[in-house]
């Protein structure tokens, strides 16, 4: 059974290197994978591994990288290392990489990098100086909460590890522009009430230093699940940032980190109240994104409609950053974050138009956008949103409705109500502020 599922577990990560599609008989369909050549070797090492020591494969639970077995090109010799991920019960550093070299007589052990704790949280393979060699970025889980980063050279197959520093979060990009990636530790501090800080190392010859810190917003509690985010910073020269959002009492800050006067700076802080009062904002499903493609992330400021709707959708004002700090209005937007579309406010609606959304249709959700003259709110354009069936008919009904998106489950329609308020847009003009986002904001930010 450990035969089988080493060989299994080999197959299906080389997938994605192999490709190629074959029929096959129902004999071989249950017959043990065949790997190629040197896999075949290389299944024959994991597997003493794995019955010499009892190791169990433990794949990194988080990231871009959580298959057992991994190929990775490390040294930057065009020739691809094997990595397999196993723990270890009852040793002292119970999590193992092992790193399989390939030679003239195939694959053969050619070093391993150990830790304590108890998963391997997340891996990544980064080159961080000016050699072609990929360094191994490590999150090792020592329990629920805490994880703690290692950085590791496989200079020659010798482990020498390079960092090692409690982490919260963290970020692998070129801060400073000077064509080498640094790494953003993120360390919140929830005990003293600090806030924490974001330590920046870089390459030093064969080290990496700490380089700079920058303390994060005072008071806050946790960081949002899958919130920090790399970015650029609005500027004649667009600089480099890292975005962190954080839980702060019932709502949300955002501080914007960036390599300033030779220096990792916060720019967003306001050194009075130690937090970065003008990203300060109520919760709600927008996160820091970039919507207009530029580049420069934009933050998300929640506001409400005019006229105090109980239960009204909320607006959001998006805003973008510059390198001192200071905030620069891009647009005000409704998103509808279940399905997956916007639409961009005119500035001159802004504050003079209300927005509410009903189903009670089969298949059809309404948003209707209505003008608020102080006292009542008109209706003037109402965007459908319709599936099933018959979507192709509902689509057509009246004399006004028009498309404005499509795919092969879902129309976007819109109508103008008659005699409402023209709000300055024709049909033209409502195609164009009206935008489909693949975002996946349960994860992006």
């Amino acid at each position: 059974m450990r035969k089988y599922g080493v060989a299994l577990c080999l197959a299906l990560c080389l997938m994605g290197l192999l490709g190629g599609c074959t029929f096959q008989s129902v004999d071989e369909l249950y017959a043990l994978p065949k790997l190629p050549g040197d896999y075949q070797n290389l299944q024959a090492e994991i597997e003493e591994v794995t019955v010499g020591s009892g190791a169990e494969y433990s794949a990194p639970r988080f990231g871009s990288y959580t298959q057992p077995v991994q190929f990775q090109d490390l040294n930057g010799d065009g020739t691809l290392e094997a990595l397999a991920f196993f723990k270890v019960a009852g040793d002292e550093k119970p999590l193992k990489i092992y790193i399989f070299r390939l030679t003239d007589n195939g694959y053969e052990v050619g070093a391993v990098v150990e830790g304590d704790g108890t998963a391997i949280y997340s891996i990544s393979y980064e080159n961080l100086n000016d050699t072609p060699a990929k360094e191994l970025v490590v999150n090792w889980q020592k329990s629920t909460n805490v994880t703690t980063l290692a950085i590791y050279s496989i200079a020659k197959y010798e482990v020498s590890e390079l960092l090692t520093t409690p982490c919260t979060a963290f970020n692998v990009m070129d801060i400073d522009m000077d064509n080498q990636q640094e790494v953003l530790v993120i360390q919140l501090d929830t005990v003293e009430g600090s806030g924490g800080r974001v330590d920046c190392y870089g390459a030093d010859k064969a080290a990496l230093t700490l380089r700079g810190s920058a303390p994060l917003s005072q008071g806050i509690t946790a960081l949002e699940s899958d919130t920090t985010r790399r970015g650029y910073l609005k500027g004649d020269v667009t600089a480099p940032a890292l975005y962190v959002t954080s839980a702060l009492g019932d709502g949300l800050v955002t501080d914007l980190f960036t390599w300033k006067d030779e220096a990792l700076k916060n720019v967003t802080l306001n050194t009075e109240t130690g937090v970065s009062s003008s990203t300060v904002r109520a919760r709600d499903k927008a996160k820091p994104i970039d919507l207009n493609g530029d580049d420069v992330l934009e933050l998300p400021m929640p506001q409400g409609q005019p006229g105090g709707i109980v239960g009204a959708p909320t607006l959001d004002t998006w805003y973008q950053y510059d390198v001192n700090g200071n905030a620069m209005l891009v647009y005000t937007t409704y998103h509808n974050f279940d399905y997956g579309w916007y639409f961009i406010l005119p500035s001159g609606w802004v504050g003079r138009v209300t927005v509410t959304t009903d189903a009670a249709v089969v298949g059809e959700e309404r948003t209707v956008f209505s003008y608020w003259d102080g006292e009542k709110a008109g209706a003037f354009l109402t965007i459908y949103r319709l599936t099933g069936p018959n979507r192709h008919m509902r689509a057509r009904m009246g004399e006004n409705r028009f498309t404005l998106y499509a795919d092969d489950s879902t129309i976007y329609c819109a109508e103008f109500t008659p005699g409402g308020w023209s709000g300055g847009l024709d049909s033209d003009g409502v195609k164009d502020h009206f935008k489909i986002t693949q975002t996946d904001w349960s994860a992006a930010g």
